[in-house]
């Protein structure tokens, strides 16, 4: 029997195209299983490595944001994630989360 495989999906299109290669290389459904991590703090030690800091498998992809200068991408990407910025972070998602295009 060959040991477990682990794919991971960027996206629904992308797991689409995984789903279908699975059948067409003669997979059954029911050998293959489906979940989601919401963040990475619902992920165990082993998912974070294969999904997020192992270079052979991660995917790094770049952040923009619209037309913004470079400054102004640093700076609010500085806000965003800095461990001092909380209190800015959480003015800025009061002012601006409904602007948001959830991918759901």
């Amino acid at each position: 029997k060959k040991p477990a495989q682990k794919i991971y999906a960027l996206d629904a299109n992308e797991l689409q195209a995984i789903e279908d290669k699975l059948r067409k290389d003669g997979v059954k459904e029911s050998a293959w299983q489906i979940s989601r991590f919401k963040g990475l703090g619902e992920m165990s030690a082993e998912q974070l490595w294969d999904t997020t800091l192992n270079p052979d498998t991660r995917r790094l992809l770049p952040v923009t944001l619209g037309g913004w200068t470079e400054d102004e991408t640093i700076k609010t990407m500085d806000m965003l994630m800095g461990k001092s910025e909380s209190g800015a972070r959480r003015d800025w998602l009061e002012e601006r989360g409904n602007e948001v295009e959830a991918d759901i």
